[in-house]
């Protein structure tokens, strides 16, 4: 026999080993399962403020993509419409449990947070099967398969086709050295390392040659200084131009104080940010690089596609893209 505090170590013994794929990936199907559980739409509808409610149905629809702080919304929104007057049906209690873990978990990467998601299942199948005895907590086949399934999911690796589906993500509060990070590569970007190359050893040439030719006093000459002057003049105001247009692009998608919510999985980037949400598959992407304080994710045709400040990833996360990408560019034979 099995008690229930053995059953409960257990299960947090599961989730403390692990690994961060596993966690994330049993998580995020806990948590929509228990949003998604007969009665919690009914029981929102009748215990929650419509505003309530709809933050339960959003909530359920978009757990897989929504950031620790659209959560934490919702929950707020759910607080406030609470009407059950501490006497809450316990399938929307352990549905609004189960986020309010979820958000924690991808604020802190916690284990804790994990193992609370998998009792929260043993609870519902708990309450399914009436209630099983504490000193025998297995007995009844709905909580002895509630927790198999717990263990596999958190010990066998969560498979995608015929590899393991890793899954990393992370939310970051942008701050102004991000935005000015995230401005210097769009601007870097924009004009090719070539050409900044040869206009850093051509124009100073060529204006001490025009100086030299306006000083000799010849009418050719004079003309060929007011050339290359127009023409370093033109190269200044379109620097000047450049930097407005990364400033604006930067200020609409990324300014300080946004969120930006990044994560990668089997099947491609994804960014969810001021700017809304973008997806990227891996065979879109040719590279992903650290360039001094950002991470950047080039297209195909090898141009920058986006811009994340560096700090978002770690070398673990940037590592993981870089396997992803050399692995579907490896399927398609580019290499």
């Amino acid at each position: 026999m099995t008690c229930y505090a053995e059953v409960e170590n257990a299960v947090r013994e599961c989730a403390t080993q692990a690994t961060a794929a596993a966690q994330a990936e049993f998580g995020l199907a806990a948590t929509r399962e228990l949003l998604a559980a007969d009665g919690v739409a009914a029981a929102a509808a009748a215990e929650l403020t419509e505003a309530g409610a709809r933050a339960i149905s959003a909530a359920a629809d978009g757990a897989g993509t929504a950031s620790a702080e659209q959560l934490r919304a919702w929950i707020g929104e759910i607080d406030e419409g609470d009407l059950s007057d501490g006497d809450m049906d316990p399938d929307l209690l352990r549905a609004i449990t189960a986020l309010e873990a979820w958000a924690a978990y991808l604020e802190e990467r916690s284990s804790e947070r994990i193992a609370a998601l998998g009792i929260a299942l043993l609870e519902q199948a708990d309450f399914e099967a009436s209630g099983a005895p504490l000193d025998d907590f297995l007995a009844p086949q709905e909580t002895r398969q509630a927790f198999e399934r717990i263990r596999a999911a958190l010990t066998e690796p969560a498979m995608h086709g015929s590899e393991p589906r890793a899954v990393w993500e992370n939310s970051i509060t942008i701050d102004a050295a991000d935005k000015a990070a995230v401005r210097r590569a769009f601007v870097a970007a924009a004009v090719s390392r070539r050409l900044r190359i040869a206009g850093a050893i051509a124009l100073p040439i060529a204006l001490v040659v025009g100086i030299v030719s306006a000083v000799s006093g010849r009418p050719v000459g004079v003309f060929a200084f007011g050339v290359i002057a127009a023409l370093m003049l033109l190269l200044v105001v379109f620097g000047v131009i450049l930097r407005r247009v990364a400033t604006k692009a930067i200020e609409d998608g990324m300014g300080v104080g946004s969120r930006l919510t990044v994560r990668i999985d089997a099947d491609g980037l994804g960014l969810d940010g001021r700017f809304g949400s973008s997806r990227a598959p891996w065979n879109s992407l040719s590279s992903a690089v650290r360039v001094k304080s950002t991470i950047v994710f080039r297209n195909m045709a090898g141009k920058a596609a986006f811009f994340v400040p560096g700090r978002a990833l770690d070398d673990t996360a940037l590592a993981l893209a870089e396997k992803y990408i050399k692995r579907d560019r490896t399927r398609t034979g580019d290499e």
